[in-house]
């Protein structure tokens, strides 16, 4: 799997004859409930590479959504779900060991930290956006446009050399409540005091976000 990623990746950031057209790869990873039914972890990575003028534009996102859903106590707890098909043999017994194991490790683990572990979801999104390009606003103008709302046109410069920061934090807005957290990244020549002029086009720029939602855990919750 990790030998696959690595491949897709370098293909975008390695020279092709096709140089002058978008490159992108999607890779989405599972962990698997040992009891079945949605997993307890589903993480999807998108990168895409696109030239741009003088430069490049590098974009990485990816969206991890985990929740620890585990069978009501005294309820018959369900095997791993497998896969329909031929798959047999060493895969379909390496599935049933392995989630066995996990079974067995989880009910000797103390029950209320398990409780609270469980009864919790957790979604998390990085945004990660890189220009080689020459832009006026520099770092600022890769700014997803949904961000704008909270932190405006920019984040303020602090000192030479140091990257700007912005944190966000408060209620979910949801119903069933929880907490969200927002934080994000700016950096470009003008951080660094590589600009010759104020009104320098920056060369290098960098923004990157990244948001997470902790919330209560519904019953009636499966989606993945």
């Amino acid at each position: 799997m990790f030998n696959r990623i690595r491949r897709r990746v370098r293909r975008l950031i390695e020279p092709n004859a096709v140089a002058a057209a978008p490159r992108d790869t999607t890779v989405q990873l599972r962990l698997p409930s040992p009891y079945g039914g949605a997993p307890w972890l589903t993480a999807t990575v998108a990168i895409s590479s696109t030239p741009r003028g003088q430069g490049e534009m590098l974009r990485l996102r990816a969206h991890v959504d985990g929740a620890m859903r585990l069978p009501p106590p005294g309820a018959e707890r369900e095997r791993l779900a497998l896969d329909a098909g031929s798959r047999q043999g060493l895969i379909r017994h390496g599935r049933n060991a392995a989630a066995a194991v996990a079974r067995n490790v989880i009910e000797r683990l103390p029950a209320q930290p398990l409780e609270q572990l469980a009864a919790r979801r957790w979604r998390t999104w990085l945004d990660v956006q890189l220009s080689t390009a020459p832009l006026d606003g520099g770092a600022q103008a890769l700014m997803p446009e949904p961000l704008r709302g909270i932190y405006g046109d920019g984040l303020p410069r602090s000192a030479t050399g140091e990257p700007r920061i912005g944190v966000w934090s408060g209620p979910a807005g949801g119903s069933a409540g929880g907490i969200a957290q927002l934080a994000l990244l700016q950096l470009d020549e003008r951080d660094l005091g590589r600009s010759r002029r104020p009104d320098e086009r920056s060369a290098f720029n960098l923004n990157a976000s990244v948001a997470q939602v902790v919330e209560p855990l519904k019953g009636d919750d499966q989606s993945d």
